[in-house]
C-alpha cells in the first residue's frame, strides 16, 4: 500500500513538473500574440490613430449650430447722460449657424476621415512589421541557442582529444607541441562558448524588447520544426492591397479635400443667428429684445494667400503620388528578393544537410584513424572545425527558410 502511495506521489510530482515546464514555455505563435498586445511601438501608433478619430469628431462640430450665453454687468460712478442708469446688466442667449462657407466644412470633414483611414492602414502596416520582427527575433534567438550547443559540442570533442593527447604524450607517443596545440584549440573553443553565451543573451533581450519588455529569464523558448514551416500561395495581384499603399491612397484623397477647402475662400460666406437679449437697469426694470440676423461676406482679395496655399497643396499631392509609385516599386522588389531568398534557402538547406552528414562521417573516420595512430592531432582538429562549420551552416540554412517564408507572409500580410 505504501509503495502504491509513493508511486502516486511521484507521478503527481512528475505531472506537476511537466505542467510547470509547459506553462513557462513560449512558442512562436504566442510570441506574436504577445507582441501585438504589448509592443510599445504599436501602442504609440494606436494613440496616433485614436487622435485622428477625435479629429473627425472635431470636424463634425463645424457642421452643427453654436449656442452661447453672455452676461455683462456695469456699475458707473457718474452718469454720462440723463437716460443712463447707475447700474445695468445684460443677459444674451444666442444661436448661430453657418449656412454656407464655400463647402469648407464638408471638405475639412472628408479630409479628416481620409487621414483617419490612412492612420488606420499605417497602424495595420506597423503590426505586420512587428509580426515579422517578432519572428525574426525569435528565430535569431534559436539560432544563437543552436550556435551555443554547437560550440559546446566542439569543445567537448576538443576535451576528449586533449585527454587522449595527454595520455599519448605521457606515453611518449607524441611531442609536447602537439599537446599544446590541442590545448590552444580547446581554449579557443571555450572562448567561442563565452561569445555564444553573450550573443544568446543579446538575442533574448532583443526578443524581450519586442514583446514589450516581457521577462524571458524563466521562459523556455520552444524550437521550430518543419511542421510549422508552411509555404503559402502568393498572388502578386494582391500586392496593391498592402496597408502601406492603402494608407498612401487615403493620404492622397485627404490632400484633394484640403485643396477643395482652400478653394472655399473664393466663395461668399453666409451666417445666420438668433439671439435673445434681456436688459436689467437698476436691477429692477428690464426689457426684452429678440434679434434675428443674417450676414454675408465675400473675400475679394487677400494678398494672394489662397492661390499660394493652393499651390502648396498641389505640390504635396504630387509628392504623395510620387511616394505612392515608389512604394509600389519597393514592394515589388521586396517580393522578388524574398522569392529569391526562399529559393536560395531551400537549396542551401539541402547542401548544408549533405555537408553535415559528410562532416560527421569525416570526423568519425579521422577519429578512428587517430585512435589507430594513423592521423595526427592536426587532422582531428581540422575535422572538428569542419564538423562545427557544417553544423552552423545547417542551422543557418534551416532558419533562413523560416525567415524567407516569414518575409513573404509579411509582404502579403498573411
Amino acid at each position: 500500500m505504501k509503495n502504491i502511495k509513493t508511486k502516486l506521489i511521484l507521478i503527481s510530482i512528475l505531472t506537476a513538473s511537466i505542467l510547470a515546464v509547459n506553462v513557462n514555455a513560449l512558442n512562436l505563435s504566442q510570441a506574436v500574440d504577445i507582441a501585438l498586445e504589448k509592443n510599445l511601438d504599436i501602442q504609440a501608433k494606436n494613440f496616433d490613430y485614436l487622435e485622428t478619430v477625435e479629429n473627425v469628431k472635431l470636424s463634425d462640430s463645424d457642421l452643427l449650430p453654436k449656442v452661447g450665453l453672455d452676461f455683462s454687468y456695469n456699475n458707473r460712478d457718474e452718469i454720462a447722460y440723463s437716460t443712463q442708469a447707475d447700474t445695468d446688466a445684460t443677459l444674451t442667449a444666442e444661436v448661430s449657424y453657418n449656412l454656407f462657407n464655400g463647402f469648407k466644412n464638408i471638405s475639412d470633414k472628408n479630409s479628416s476621415k481620409f487621414l483617419s483611414q490612412s492612420s488606420k492602414y499605417s497602424l495595420s502596416a506597423l503590426k505586420q512589421d512587428i509580426i515579422l520582427n517578432t519572428k525574426t527575433a525569435y528565430i535569431n534567438y534559436l539560432d544563437k541557442h543552436n550556435a551555443l550547443e554547437t560550440y559546446n559540442s566542439a569543445y567537448k570533442l576538443f576535451v576528449e582529444q586533449y585527454d587522449d593527447s595527454k595520455n599519448r604524450y605521457e606515453q611518449g607517443l607524441i611531442a609536447k607541441n602537439d599537446l599544446l596545440q590541442v590545448q590552444v584549440n580547446m581554449s579557443s573553443a571555450k572562448q567561442n562558448i563565452t561569445r555564444a553565451k553573450g550573443d544568446l543573451k543579446t538575442a533574448r533581450n532583443s526578443l524581450s524588447n519586442i514583446l514589450g519588455g516581457m521577462d524571458l529569464s524563466s521562459e523556455t523558448i520552444e524550437k521550430l520544426n518543419n511542421t510549422t514551416l508552411k509555404i503559402s500561395s502568393y498572388d502578386t495581384n494582391l500586392l496593391d492591397n498592402r496597408s502601406e499603399i492603402q494608407a498612401l491612397n487615403m493620404n492622397l484623397e485627404a490632400i484633394k479635400q484640403q485643396k477643395k477647402s482652400v478653394k472655399s475662400s473664393f466663395y461668399p460666406k453666409v451666417d445666420a443667428s438668433l439671439s435673445h437679449n434681456q436688459y436689467f437697469e437698476d436691477i429692477s426694470d428690464y426689457k426684452n429684445q429678440n434679434i434675428a440676423s443674417l450676414s454675408a461676406s465675400w473675400n475679394l482679395y487677400n494678398g494672394g494667400f489662397d492661390e499660394t496655399k493652393g499651390n502648396i497643396y498641389r505640390t504635396r499631392y504630387l509628392k504623395a503620388k510620387t511616394q505612392l509609385e515608389k512604394t509600389k516599386l519597393d514592394i515589388k522588389l521586396q517580393y522578388e528578393n524574398a522569392i529569391s531568398n526562399l529559393e536560395v534557402a531551400i537549396e542551401n538547406f539541402k547542401t548544408a544537410s549533405l555537408s553535415k552528414e559528410q562532416a560527421t562521417e569525416n570526423y568519425q573516420i579521422v577519429r578512428n584513424r587517430f585512435n589507430e595512430g594513423i592521423s595526427t592531432n592536426t587532422d582531428l582538429t581540422d575535422a572538428n572545425y569542419l564538423l562545427t562549420q557544417a553544423k552552423q551552416g545547417l542551422n543557418r540554412a534551416y532558419f533562413d527558410k523560416f525567415l524567407a517564408i516569414s518575409t513573404l507572409d509579411r509582404i502579403f500580410e498573411k
